[in-house]
């Protein structure tokens, strides 16, 4: 009995571990952005340009994010919708496999 519960709990830990990971990944990921972007901001900007103009550039990065989050928005709803209907799918053929399975025994 000891023996599986120290299964489970290893089995959660290292379920956690893996969610530390993907989360530590992410972090990794959106500070690399982070960095290019102001690399990138660096190659925009000059020394003889006007704050309302380095302001334009700032603005029209942020229209320009905006509508990529947005767009993610609606590709992750796309793919939720895709995959509510084939675990939709999976039961129903799960369902209708165990009808013919129990349909099979009785003849």
């Amino acid at each position: 009995m000891n023996s599986v519960f120290e299964i489970v709990s290893l089995a959660r830990r290292k379920n956690k571990l893996k969610r530390e990971l993907i989360d530590n990944e992410k972090k990794v990921r959106d500070n690399r952005k982070r960095v290019d972007l102001l690399e990138n901001l660096m190659d925009y900007f000059h020394p003889n340009m006007t704050q309302e103009e380095m302001l334009t550039i700032v603005k029209n990065m942020k229209s320009d994010y905006e509508d990529r989050v947005d767009d993610h928005i609606i590709k992750s709803a796309e793919v939720s919708k895709e995959r509510r209907d084939i675990s939709r799918r999976i039961r129903e053929l799960t369902q209708q496999d165990k009808i013919a399975t129990q349909q099979g025994k009785k003849s």
